[in-house]
């Protein structure tokens, strides 16, 4: 049988067939792998873990004492209260709330104390017998029926009988009750065995003394004096502890160009009215007076008592009744001078 003549391929593809053949033959493996490479399930991605040892007094206080600015500051003393409160145990919350005055400053508002008692309500959401001792609504238990009985056992030469569940606590110490099977726990002691409450010592060696940042001043304190033409003063309202309270305040947050609305600055008087208000005890301001709201951060501290509200006239802080609108007390000159 006689062969039969194919013509070849000549030229450029008689020279570059088995490259091309071969190239094809790589690309064939190459596209199946990544076929196979993309047809695998994706891992699955581990679920983010929260650290429970997040909550770092010394951070708080770092925080808190390096930032100047007041509305900063309690911004972010929430942010931090809010994210690493949960972790935190009663005792190092009850820590921070005990030095937040010192810490925060004019921080230290309303607002900040809402969200301490937040945590705390949620620590002690189980037990409402803490709760209320929390609120003031009711203190550390009654004396346990049993008191009597280990007393007659220690003078019968027995051994010293245990503190009554419901015994008052040494001086300087915090009780919260905490339902029966907690264990006493001083701060920096070991706990004691099937306590009803925890005993949280704050270092002091006598009692606290009485808080009277919610209270009117004294009859005894000295009242201030003001000039003849502002009349008689109706109600000692601020006294000394809110007259420095305002005076602070406004140091803090005052400076050249940087006055309260509607006051200019002055090298020899600081931040000063152009045109006071002739305002007088007793009566209503008048009606061509402007006023200008207090900062809440400020008024939080001032308004404790019913009955009053706030304004500032020029540089002078009034305290003016509500029903009536007349002037009852005033800080003259941002607390500056009386």
């Amino acid at each position: 049988m006689r062969p039969l003549n194919l013509p070849m391929p000549d030229g450029f593809f008689a020279r570059s067939g088995p490259l091309l053949a071969a190239l094809g033959i790589s690309l064939f493996f190459v596209s199946g792998t990544s076929a196979q490479t993309t047809k695998k399930n994706p891992l699955p991605v581990a679920p983010n873990v929260v650290n429970p040892y997040n909550c770092s007094i010394a951070e708080f206080r770092t925080m808190a004492l390096t930032t100047h600015d007041p509305q900063e500051r309690g911004d972010l003393a929430a942010q931090w209260l809010k994210a690493n409160g949960p972790s935190c145990s009663i005792s190092q919350v009850l820590l921070l709330s005990s030095n937040r005055p010192q810490w925060l400053g004019s921080a230290n508002t309303v607002r900040i104390a809402g969200v301490f008692d937040q945590i705390i309500e949620n620590k002690l959401k189980n037990d409402p017998l803490a709760l209320k001792y929390l609120y003031g609504s009711e203190g550390a238990t009654s004396p346990s029926s049993g008191s009597k009985k280990g007393a007659e056992e220690t003078s019968a030469g027995g051994a010293p009988a245990a503190p009554a569940a419901g015994a008052a606590p040494p001086p300087g110490t915090v009780t919260l009750a905490v339902g029966s099977g907690s264990a006493a726990a001083p701060i920096g002691g070991a706990p004691a065995p099937a306590a009803q409450n925890i005993n949280i010592s704050l270092g002091a060696s006598s009692p606290q003394p009485e808080d009277l940042s919610r209270k009117l001043p004294l009859d005894s304190e000295a009242k201030p004096v003001f000039p003849p033409e502002r009349g008689k003063q109706m109600k000692n309202y601020f006294g000394k502890l809110r007259t420095e309270m305002i005076r602070n305040y406004f140091m803090e947050n005052s400076s050249p160009g940087n006055c309260p609305e509607g006051l200019s600055f002055s090298k020899a008087a600081g931040c000063e009215s152009k045109n006071p208000v002739a305002w007088k005890f007793g009566e209503a301001l008048p009606s061509s007076a402007k006023t200008f709201p207090i900062p809440e951060p400020l008024l939080s501290k001032l308004n404790f008592y019913p009955g009053y509200q706030f304004v500032r006239a020029g540089t002078d802080v009034l305290a003016l009744e509500k029903d009536s609108g007349k002037v009852a007390d005033a800080v003259l000159n941002l607390g500056k001078t009386n």
